[in-house]
């Protein structure tokens, strides 16, 4: 389960190093907790899981990484998905839509539909409007309506709901713990997944 030990992969400034440490370190985490996290999701359809390559970088080492989960074998990025990473301070849980989403004015009905049962969501929930960026906000009504305006209207924007857990939460010493809040949270998620993803 994820630990200290995960973020110090983010203290390699250099791209061999911190490639070296997500594929060893963290990655076969991703890979150990991806049942896990697809039986929480409960879904009838099959799951499909998808850790980050970061094929694309050849000089800076990646801020971030993941695995998202989704119904199609060959790619996330245009579907409903989930999305467990880190970045160097923290670890997120995120359920969400990116600005490559396929059919992105269902996605925005979809939400819309969605926000009288987001915003009943247990405190500690955020929405984030971008998921290469750190920024987010409380998952208020106010908050949920002025992102889903903004991914509406800004073609680059991202709409996602889920949780943070910094470095120095007390969660990271205990893994039982850690691994029963991501199942708790995944299986409060769920039913936003199965709704986005609908037929």
């Amino acid at each position: 389960m994820f630990n200290q030990e995960d973020f110090d992969v983010f203290k390699d400034q250099t791209l061999p190093g911190r490639m070296a440490g997500v594929r060893g370190v963290i990655d076969p985490k991703f890979e150990a907790i991806a049942p896990v996290i697809k039986e929480a999701l409960q879904q009838s359809a099959p799951v499909a899981d998808h850790i980050a390559k970061h094929l694309r970088r050849f000089k800076n080492p990646p801020m971030n990484t993941w695995i998202a989960f989704n119904q199609n074998p060959r790619g996330y990025k245009m579907t409903p998905h989930l999305m467990l990473g880190f970045w160097d301070d923290r670890l997120f849980l995120w359920l969400g839509t990116l600005a490559e989403a396929s059919d992105r004015e269902l996605m925005i009905t979809r939400w819309q539909t969605l926000l009288p049962d987001l915003v009943k969501l247990p405190a500690g929930f955020e929405i984030s409007p971008d998921h290469m960026a750190k920024k987010s906000t409380t998952a208020t009504m106010a908050g949920l309506k002025q992102q889903l305006d903004r991914y509406e209207t800004v073609k680059q924007a991202d709409f996602m709901v889920g949780r943070q857990w910094f470095k120095d939460d007390a969660v990271f010493q205990h893994p039982k713990d850690l691994k029963q809040i991501l199942i708790e949270t995944t299986q409060q998620l769920a039913p936003f997944y199965t709704a986005l993803n609908a037929d």
